[in-house]
C-alpha cells in the first residue's frame, strides 16, 4: 500500500521531469503506478498536491527559522546559519524548491495567498536578520537588494552545474551567499 510520502516523493518526481502544469492526474497515477480512479484515494486534487508540498517546504524553512533564533548568537552567526540551512534545504528539497519558484501561480487565488503568507513570514525573518547586520537605517538601495536575497537564494543551487562534486556546491553557493549578505551590510 502506497503511503502518503510514497505519492508525494513519486509526484515530486515526476514534477521535476516535467512541469507541474503539464502533468495531468491520469499521468500521475500512472507514473505512481495506479489507476486513474485510485489516485483520488490518495490525493484530493492536484492543487490540494501542490498546496501540501510548497505547506511543507516554507514549513522546514520556518521552522529552521525557530531554532536558530533559539540560539544564543549575534545577528551576523544567525544569519550564517539561516542560509546554510536554506542551502542545504535546498540541496535536500530540490523538487520543493522548482514547486515554489516555478508552479506557485497554479494554485488558486485563495490557497496562492495561504502560501505567500507562509513565505512572506520566511523573507520578513532574513530581512530582519540582514538589517539587524548595519546600524544605520535601510535607503531604497539596501531595501531592493534585501528584496533580490531570497530568489537568489532559491535559484543560487541550480546554476551549478548537478555533476558537480556536493561539497564543492554547498562551499560555492555559501560563499556567494556570504559575499551578497556582506555587500548588503555597507548599501545606503
Amino acid at each position: 500500500m502506497l503511503s502518503r510520502a510514497d505519492v508525494q516523493n513519486k509526484a515530486l518526481e515526476l514534477f521535476r521531469e516535467r512541469s507541474f502544469s503539464q502533468v495531468s492526474m491520469r499521468e500521475l497515477a500512472a507514473y505512481i503506478g495506479i489507476s486513474p480512479g485510485a489516485i483520488y484515494h490518495h490525493v484530493e486534487s492536484k492543487e490540494a498536491l501542490l498546496f501540501e508540498l510548497l505547506s511543507e517546504l516554507y514549513q522546514a524553512l520556518l521552522s529552521q527559522v525557530q531554532l536558530i533564533k533559539k540560539r544564543r548568537m549575534t545577528p551576523e552567526q544567525r544569519l550564517a546559519q539561516l542560509i546554510e540551512c536554506h542551502l542545504h534545504l535546498h540541496e535536500n528539497m530540490a523538487g520543493h524548491f522548482k514547486l515554489a519558484v516555478m508552479d506557485v501561480n497554479c494554485l488558486s487565488a485563495p490557497i496562492e495567498a495561504r502560501i505567500e503568507r507562509l513565505r512572506f513570514a520566511y523573507e520578513s525573518e532574513i530581512v530582519g536578520l540582514v538589517s539587524q547586520l548595519s546600524q544605520q537605517p535601510g535607503g531604497p538601495l539596501r531595501e531592493g537588494a534585501l528584496a533580490a536575497i531570497l530568489p537568489l537564494l532559491n535559484s543560487l543551487p541550480t546554476w551549478l552545474s548537478p555533476t558537480m562534486d556536493k561539497a564543492q556546491r554547498q562551499l560555492i553557493t555559501k560563499t556567494i551567499a556570504d559575499a551578497v549578505v556582506r555587500a548588503i551590510r555597507f548599501l545606503p
